[in-house]
């Protein structure tokens, strides 16, 4: 078959991270600030890498150039939504700190992955399962990706968590809880993607429930945090910086 139940997972990840991207994008509409306009760039890069394996795992299951090419694009998209984070967190908690040291060195180190995605040997197939095996490339690769997941995702996870902790609006204390979630989620199945399937020979379907379940969770999220009628209720994370 060209199509997989990876494409399937893939496509209600995107299907979710697109949803979210408008969400941003009407928040970037409405305040025009450097935060809003960082949470837009990191929803629209995560989308386009969704998008990219959706396409793969729905019509190019059997084509193994094609996928290797979606995981080359995906490690460098990847690299920049992480450099993204990043240059959001420094500018979120350290003010006082240029963002570009969170940005820089990130975006380094993720070029650094997309060069040995690019040059390391992959081997993707179709399982009979239906389920696409990506390929154990290097253990280096797999730890270098993995670390760009969990230094970024870390900080944003204990934001929004502190976001959750402090509002005293339900409102946003479900927008927060289910971002946090979401990120706890997508931390998970990063670290069985890039190391426990391959090395403690997991199912590869794992991975690709905890996509859809990721997915599932931001479609609940945004759909429970509708804009209300009063705008000013209506917000993200807003920086100490004048």
């Amino acid at each position: 078959m060209n199509y997989s139940f990876t494409g399937i997972a893939y496509l209600t990840l995107f299907l979710a991270l697109g949803f979210l991207t408008y969400r941003f994008f009407q928040y970037w509409k409405r305040e025009k600030d450097l935060v809003s306009k960082l949470l837009l760039f990191f929803a629209v890069l995560f989308t386009l890498f969704a998008f990219i394996k959706t396409i793969g795992g729905l019509f190019f299951a059997n084509n193994q150039t094609f996928l290797i090419g979606t995981i080359n694009a995906g490690t460098f998209i990847q690299a920049l939504a992480f450099a993204v984070i990043a240059y959001f967190i420094i500018y979120i908690k350290f003010p006082q700190i240029s963002p570009w040291w969170g940005f820089l060195p990130i975006f380094i180190l993720g070029l650094v992955a997309t060069v040995l995605s690019i040059t390391t040997p992959s081997y993707p197939f179709l399982e009979e399962s239906g389920v696409i095996n990506w390929g154990f490339q290097t253990l280096l690769l797999s730890i270098l990706r993995f670390f760009l997941f969990f230094v970024t995702f870390i900080p944003a996870i204990i934001i929004f968590l502190q976001q959750f902790k402090t509002s005293k609006d339900p409102y946003a204390k479900r927008k927060s809880l289910g971002i946090f979630l979401s990120l706890i989620f997508s931390l998970v199945v990063s670290l069985l993607d890039f190391l426990l399937i391959n090395l403690l020979k997991l199912d590869p379907i794992w991975r690709d429930v905890g996509f859809i379940a990721i997915g599932i969770i931001l479609f609940i999220t945004l759909l429970l945090t509708l804009p209300r009628p009063l705008p000013e209720s209506y917000y993200y994370i807003k920086t100490s910086k004048k």
